[in-house]
């Protein structure tokens, strides 16, 4: 039994190396067919072993997928994209499962890493990627390709495995890239001009809009696949349904949302995701009861049916994790630890979960405590949670414990790549350049992890005085890093020249701000307060409101609370009125004892949204201090209304309700 690998590609430099490493020993073929390279990726192929072949771009991944099959020998084809990988210790399954097939083809589950980190949130798709090697059997559609319509017009049989595949295509980093996202987009539309009842292209369609947030259009596009699907049985109805759900929640149209999802539970009561989105909901709405009981039931159904494209988690630590969260907000704050831990029990390297159980355990103010704590919960040997630890205390500026954590899984494994970031990035807040600047030129250029060192190294270099050096750092970032580096050469011309702005498309808007604001809070956090101000005007892209509102909260975070209040008050005579904006003018006025003018905030806040429960706890003392007792007990129970196990009302409103009586009387 010979088995092949067939891949198309373009321009992945960066991501074929570990795709082709992972199915090494394992296929006995490598096909890459290139669909017009600018960079290395043919050379890289060929010296990992590939047959290359060229095939001019047709506009159809089907096309290009099909010239890949007729050039491969193999008895079977497994198919991959070069920012995937075979997880590790699959490539022995597979070969025992085509040992002795019971099938023409086998859906894999694909784990699509998202967000900021690998390994710590997934949706899982099921998948066809391994099948026979037969003419009959071709892809279809010139986007979101498919082979399972062939091979079924064929009589063949597709069975379900749990063998995996990690993708990587989500994370934020490779997301910046927005050609491929733009070319998605166009050949989508295409296909449904031209096809206007194809339920599938439709559905993908609705995802591009989703990923772009364009929920309206998203929940359009949806609304008409749904119309057009030929029955409720599609592989991807269940998730078409779910994102019906999802849009409507982001559209605020909870209800019209609950009972898209009432509906669905019906026709998929394997579908845990359904269950987690109603919590989710319920969340949203305030009403903590009804969203406890949605997670609970999670946990009870556990996780998704493989056949269901699925959010990893949704039936365990994900679910914990969320009551965590929900505990938290109604004030249960040991039954949240609780909770964390065993999000943390079921999946120990989750760092939402670890972040937060940190943080909480580090409430007292006793790093050392919260260590001795944490390793009750979890397993100090293991490399992977030692750097999570790093990070979540780090994250508290507890610097040189969270650089005993990086150090100790270093130890554990001294070739960690992510090991030396993390060190490097710690070493680099404790002012330690040089020994942080070594740390950071342990990452290799092939690691994903290489841009984000490039640009801490820039940063060490630029504080040290090194500005042209830190210059020759940026010069080697990756085209997809455009921004980032456009940023930081302004940062750096305002440091060199006291000159400099940064020229910005409204789409760039946002990530350039964060990039920048993220940049001046490291200024803050290390003091380099001539720095700090030769930057500052390098936010005047934003609109005046919201860079003062945001310059606001970026010196409340660092601990600046006066000059918090002076950018923020800004803001409001502006007209920018935003919650937390409003509550930290609140807390200011308190610790100044302006008490009647921090009452007036903290009711704003109040009026401006949600509320934490720190607000109606602060709105009560203020009250109490002035005097108005009656009003502080009208404001307890409101809050108890919103968050019913928080103790601290729950002690006070009866002493309230007392002294108000005794007044009274």
């Amino acid at each position: 039994m010979k088995l092949s690998l067939c891949m198309i590609v373009k321009d992945e430099e960066e991501n074929l190396p570990r795709c082709l490493k992972s199915v090494q020993g394992i296929v006995d073929e490598i096909v890459v067919v290139d669909t017009g390279s600018t960079d290395r990726t043919p050379a890289i192929a060929a010296e990992l072993g590939a047959k290359v072949y060229h095939f001019p771009w047709s506009g159809s991944f089907s096309e290009a997928r099909n010239f890949s099959l007729s050039c491969a020998t193999g008895d079977w084809i497994i198919y991959l994209d070069a920012d995937e990988e075979l997880a590790e210790g699959e490539g022995k399954r597979i070969r025992e499962l085509l040992s002795s097939p019971q099938a023409d083809g086998y859906c894999v589950l694909v784990v699509n890493f998202v967000g900021e980190k690998e390994g710590m949130e997934a949706v899982i798709n099921p998948s066809p990627r391994i099948f026979r090697n037969r003419p009959e059997y071709r892809f279809t559609g010139a986007i979101h390709e498919q082979i399972m319509a062939s091979i079924y017009s064929q009589g063949g049989k597709v069975e379900f495995t749990d063998i995996k595949i990690n993708h990587y295509g989500y994370l934020s980093a490779p997301v910046r890239g927005r050609k491929k996202v733009d070319r998605n987009l166009a050949l989508l539309e295409k296909a449904v001009r031209e096809s206007p009842e194809d339920a599938f292209n439709r559905f993908n369609l609705g995802v591009e809009y989703l990923r772009r947030r364009n929920c309206a259009a998203a929940l359009e596009e949806f609304r008409t696949a749904f119309k057009y699907l030929p029955d409720l049985a599609v592989g991807y109805a269940p998730i078409l349904v779910r994102n019906i759900a999802l849009c409507l929640k982001e559209l605020r149209k909870f209800e019209d949302a609950l009972r898209v999802i009432a509906d669905a539970k019906e026709v998929y009561p394997d579908y845990t995701d359904l269950v987690f989105l109603e919590g989710h909901i319920y969340l949203e709405q305030g009403d903590f009861y009804r969203a406890e009981g949605s997670f609970k039931e999670c946990l009870t159904r556990g996780e998704s049916a493989t056949h269901h494209i699925t959010q990893q988690g949704v039936g365990s630590y994900y679910a914990y994790f969320m009551l965590g969260q929900l505990y938290e907000r109604t004030g249960d704050l040991l039954q949240a630890v609780k909770m964390y831990a065993q999000a943390l029990k079921t999946h120990k390297r989750f760092y939402p979960a670890l972040a937060n159980l940190t943080r909480l355990l580090l409430l007292p103010g006793s790093p050392e405590k919260a260590r001795m704590l944490v390793s009750s919960y979890i397993d100090l040997e293991d490399e992977e949670t030692l750097l999570l630890l790093a990070q979540a205390f780090a994250a508290h500026k507890y610097f040189k414990e969270a650089l005993s954590f990086a150090e100790k899984a270093l130890e554990l494994n001294p070739f960690s790549i992510k090991g030396y970031f993390i060190k490097g990035e710690i070493l680099l807040n404790l002012k330690y350049y040089p020994k942080a600047l070594e740390a950071l030129a342990q990452i290799p250029p092939a690691s994903f992890l290489y841009p984000n060192a490039l640009l801490a190294r820039a940063f060490a270099l630029a504080l040290e005085g090194k500005k042209e050096k830190a210059k020759e750092e940026l010069v080697k970032l990756p085209d997809k890093f455009d921004l980032p580096r456009r940023v930081y050469l302004a940062f750096l011309e305002r440091l060199i020249n006291k000159d400099g702005y940064i020229e910005v498309l409204p789409e760039e808007e946002e990530e350039a701000a964060q990039i920048l604001l993220d940049l001046l809070g490291r200024l803050l956090d290390l003091e380099a307060f001539e720095e700090f101000e030769e930057v500052l005007s390098l936010l005047e892209f934003l609109p005046a409101p919201e860079r003062f509102l945001r310059l606001g909260k970026l010196y409340h975070s660092r601990g600046f609370g006066e000059l918090a209040a002076e950018e923020i008050m800004a803001a409001v005579k502006e007209g920018k009125k935003d919650a937390e904006g409003l509550a930290i003018l609140g807390e200011v006025a308190a610790s100044k004892e302006l008490h009647e003018e921090a009452v007036i905030f903290y009711q704003e806040a109040l009026r401006e949204g949600k509320g934490y429960l720190r607000w109606y706890t602060a709105l009560v003392k203020e009250l109490s201090f002035l005097g108005r007792y009656e009003e502080a007990a009208e404001v307890a129970r409101r809050g108890l209304e919103v968050f019913p196990h928080a103790e601290p009302l729950k002690s006070l409103l009866p002493l309230l309700e007392n002294i108000s009586v005794k007044r009274g009387g």
